[in-house]
């Protein structure tokens, strides 16, 4: 097996053999304070792609390596979300049915329960919680037969958790489902409790099913919080039918409560994780098992829950770079535009069939997943600075771009200018990967003018405080603008 410092070694003649040496007359593009700015972080030119253009301006101000095809990380989303609010509209709403076969006999369902989906991609578990309580409301409180989900409106296939960074407990590893309940994540919440023989953490997860048992190997230190995950370790293991959930490493009195979010189970367990406790809760019981099938023909509706609106789902995805979210809609348009069941490859084709029409295709481009969660993706700051110019001349600009992080405010940019004049004057989406960090969206100076701005960083230091140092600089540079 290739050690990673192998693959590092590796990555780094990729990056080499990709992005040669420029000159000094190629560099000469770079206003002085932006090129000073770099050399400031000790970083080289090669692997950075930068694009400036103010709004109502016909050219760019700044097009350095514009024309490079970069990894562009999560800033792809920008594609994707813009894409779907115009094919789909603001407005656009997913939903989940809930249906039955045999007969109500006073509370009692004589027959199957039956959830199908069609990608919503916000089922927290608070809007679940509503729907089984929409259900019990309307008089079904014992299930006789089973409990079956039907996600066949996105084409089901085994997903492998560990595929991109074999990290496969990461919830942003989480792969598209027509039914997706809570992001497929497990909530583990962490307190520390007093007793007579001492202190002690104490892990409780959420939903507390009773299919799910936490052995807590986890250790009580002094210390600081800081990077308090990546002190923790788990690993799953099924005994007899149950999920067990093994915690080892150390958690700092400082930290007092915290929350972990974790995907630990396949979907068809996870639906169980779910549904069992939040069903007892209210009263309901269930004599069958929870499965997977396709309703019947025949099968008559209890009640329907409406998403929340597409507007509100890319306002969420690009805030806080949520990959399963952004790939629920790709799947979505996929659906939409050639019939389900909805796939990557459909959504994909929907997409670049889009930015064919709107003449912002490349041959270059690469969207892979379209969420960036890839090292394949590809996209120019150019093209990319193109596409957010039209998306300023379309009715769906003011939701577009409310969506992105606001300087100073919220998301991926709420700790960044939060002390200075630029609160509030960026709105821009953050791309972060080993190797590549990147941000594209809209600046407006300090007299009012506003900008498009792209950065796209390959670099094998990409990922560091340095380059986010070097995204601050340039935004700084835009605001001050005359």
């Amino acid at each position: 097996m290739v050690s990673f410092a192998m693959k590092v070694l590796n990555l780094v003649w990729v990056v080499l053999l990709l992005f040669p040496p420029v000159t000094a007359a190629a560099e000469a593009g770079l206003p002085s304070e932006l090129a000073a700015a770099i050399k400031d972080t000790d970083f080289t030119t090669d692997g950075i792609g930068l694009f400036i253009q103010g709004v109502d301006d016909d050219k760019p101000l700044v097009a350095f390596h514009a024309d490079r095809f970069l990894n562009p990380a999560s800033v792809i989303k920008l594609v994707t979300t813009a894409a779907a609010l115009d094919l789909l509209g603001q407005g656009y709403r997913w939903s989940t049915e809930v249906m039955y076969t045999g007969t109500i006999e006073g509370h009692t369902l004589n027959g199957d329960l039956y959830f199908r989906g069609n990608g919503d991609p916000y089922l927290t578990p608070e809007r679940f919680w509503r729907l089984l309580n929409r259900v019990f409301i309307s008089g079904i409180h014992r299930i006789t037969g089973d409990v079956v989900i039907d996600n066949s409106y996105f084409e089901p296939g085994k997903v492998d958790y560990a595929a991109f960074d074999e990290q496969p407990y990461r919830t942003y590893n989480v792969g598209p489902n027509a039914v997706l309940v809570g992001f497929q994540a497990t909530e583990f919440h962490f307190y520390i409790d007093t007793t007579e023989t001492g202190q002690a953490v104490r892990i409780t997860p959420f939903p507390q099913s009773p299919r799910l048992r936490i052995i807590n190997q986890v250790k009580l230190v002094n210390g600081r919080c800081s990077a308090w995950q990546k002190r923790l370790s788990l690993e799953t293991r099924n005994n007899a039918g149950m999920l067990e959930v093994v915690f080892t490493g150390n958690y700092a009195r400082s930290c007092n409560q915290r929350t972990l979010y974790r995907r630990v189970s396949e979907a068809q367990d996870h639906y169980q994780h779910f549904f069992l406790p939040l069903w007892s809760q209210l009263g309901g019981s269930l004599d069958g098992k929870i499965t997977q099938g396709i309703v019947p023909a025949d099968a008559r509706r209890v009640v329907e829950e409406p998403s929340i609106s597409l507007a509100e789902a890319v306002r969420l995805v690009n805030k806080f770079s949520n990959n399963v979210m952004t790939r629920q809609i790709l799947l979505s348009l996929g659906a939409k535009q050639s019939g389900p069941p909805g796939t990557a490859e459909k959504g994909l084709a929907a997409v670049n069939a889009w930015l064919v029409e709107q003449d912002l295709d490349h041959p270059d481009l690469q969207l892979d997943n379209g969420a960036g969660l890839s090292r394949d993706a590809r996209i120019s700051a150019g093209l990319l600075g193109e596409l957010l110019l039209h998306v300023y001349a379309q009715a769906y600009m003011a939701e577009f771009i409310a969506a992105l992080p606001v300087s100073g405010y919220d998301g991926t940019m709420a700790h960044r200018f939060d002390d200075s004049p630029l609160v509030g004057h960026a709105h821009i989406k953050t791309g972060l990967l080993d190797f590549v960090q990147s941000m594209a969206g809209y600046v407006t100076s300090a007299n009012g003018k506003r900008y498009v701005v792209v950065l796209l960083h390959n670099d094998p230091r990409a990922h560091t405080r340095s380059a986010e140092e070097l995204q601050n600089q340039v935004i700084n540079w835009i605001y001050q603008l005359k």
